[in-house]
């Protein structure tokens, strides 16, 4: 089943839970009534967005006394922990000894973006109920039962609206709401980027209504930041270049610089938004090294830049945001290729 409404021309958008969904609504709710061990799991390396609307799943069904588990190929990253000590995500779970009855993948846009674990069990991810739940434009509706909705801003927001059509949206606590508020927080960046609608705006009021704590996320993502942090953010400012002609600015992290810095992939989280104010910019671009591999990460203030991430491997993308990544090339080779493509 797949359920897809196209952006409509009207002024605002058009949301996903109206009447003509209902039937797919109890398709779910059936599911999750009727199972007896429920598997969520979300992209590797996971961001916000796709943790935080994966835990107050989590959350949710712990309320209903459902069995639960969580799986990614890594552990959640230590900047969530704030909002969440529990470690929910087992990377080490055997899920032909757990046998669920449902899955449920949360802010995937593919399969591929499952990696590892899927790959591993994919025989169990065939023959088990599959639901999807997800708002990137990218998503190839890739399972049984498919919520695949590019018109919300984040999971988190989308998960809101389908847990209040589940007749579920009571059980959403203070701490739930804070949870689904802070991925709706990081997924816009604070109601600025473009994927920011009316319905995101009702949503974050609902969440603030049922005391979302909306102040820890905007500090702990996009207020704090750690000396070592900072030293990484000194070394990506020194390392811009600009391109006028282009109006484009990009810079390079090296495996030294998270070295000297004291910092891993995970303290990249923020500098690329912050840099993307420059002014004079209109793309932005990181390249950064993971050990053999590159990864790049780009942001537009107005260009929808998917034609052009879309033609490299391993890419996933947003209007104004996007990201891929190369193998076996060097960090020149790899700047030639993206300003010369």
């Amino acid at each position: 089943i797949i359920i897809y409404y196209p952006k409509l021309n009207l002024g605002f958008q058009i949301f996903l839970l109206t009447q003509s969904s209902m039937k797919n609504i109890k398709e779910l709710k059936k599911l999750i009534d009727n199972s007896k061990k429920i598997l969520l799991i979300n992209h590797i390396k996971m961001d916000a967005d796709a943790f935080w609307s994966l835990a107050s799943l989590y959350l949710i069904f712990k309320k209903i006394w459902k069995n639960v588990k969580a799986v990614n190929d890594s552990e959640t990253p230590k900047d969530f922990d704030f909002l969440l000590k529990e470690k929910i995500i087992e990377p080490e779970l055997d899920l032909y000894e757990y046998n669920p009855d449902l899955i449920i993948s949360l802010d995937a846009a593919s399969t591929s973006q499952l990696w590892e674990v899927f790959l591993k069990y994919k025989d169990l991810f065939e023959k088990t109920d599959f639901v999807v739940i997800d708002h990137h434009q990218t998503n190839s509706w890739f399972w049984s039962l498919n919520f695949v909705f590019p018109e919300y801003s984040s999971a988190c927001e989308l998960l809101f609206d389908i847990l209040k059509k589940l007749d579920l949206k009571k059980l959403i606590d203070e701490q739930i709401a804070t949870l689904l508020i802070a991925g709706i927080h990081t997924d816009t960046n604070i109601f600025y980027n473009q994927n920011t609608t009316p319905n995101t705006l009702k949503v974050a009021s609902k969440l603030i209504k049922l005391w979302a704590d909306f102040r820890s996320p905007i500090y702990n993502f996009f207020q704090k930041i750690s000396f070592q942090r900072l030293k990484l953010f000194g070394i990506a400012i020194s390392s811009l270049k600009k391109i006028d002609e282009l109006n484009l600015i990009y810079w390079n992290l090296k495996n030294e610089d998270f070295k000297n810095s004291q910092t891993t992939l995970e303290d990249t989280t923020g500098i690329i938004n912050k840099l993307s104010n420059i002014e004079e910019n209109e793309v932005i671009f990181m390249i950064y090294e993971d050990k053999n591999k590159l990864k790049i990460s780009f942001r537009s203030k107005n260009l929808d830049i998917w034609s052009f991430c879309s033609s490299f491997p391993n890419w996933w993308w947003h209007k104004n945001a996007a990201w891929f990544s190369l193998e076996n090339i060097s960090l020149k080779e790899a700047e030639k290729i993206i300003l010369t493509k």
